[in-house]
């Protein structure tokens, strides 16, 4: 049993209240949807496009409309390698119930002590000059 899966036990939360939790978090509120909106038209416009987000001030939208599922809490659970931001996710998630239940809120290395980490794709590197 890792130490997520311990940390879960002794706090009395489910997968899918977790679950639960995070597609209520993610989803997105009427700014990021204006947002998401304000970078869609930056991308489609020739005038805008090869301009960059800063110099238009359209910010990242703080939701990215979608919650963990349960079975990648239950895959975190089993000790099964998750993404970066499957993790973060999930630690939002845990902390808005522990802060729920009046408990202080967990970090990271709580949670995932130990676990590894799934590694992505490299970028590939372009040609240097010489």
């Amino acid at each position: 049993m890792g130490t997520f899966q311990t940390f879960l036990t002794s706090k009395s939360i489910t997968p899918k209240a977790i679950a639960i939790t995070s597609k209520r978090i993610e989803a997105f509120d009427e700014t990021s949807r204006l947002l998401m909106g304000k970078r869609w038209n930056k991308r489609h416009t020739k005038e805008t496009a090869d301009k960059k987000y800063a110099e238009l001030n359209i910010a990242k939208p703080p939701q990215f409309g979608r919650g963990v599922s349960e079975k990648q809490i239950v895959a975190a659970t089993k000790d099964v390698a998750v993404t970066r931001k499957v993790r973060g996710k999930i630690l939002k998630a845990v902390n808005v119930i522990l802060t729920k239940k009046g408990q202080p809120a967990a970090d990271m290395k709580v949670l995932f002590e130990g676990a590894k980490a799934r590694v992505g794709k490299k970028p590939e590197v372009a040609d240097k000059k010489k």
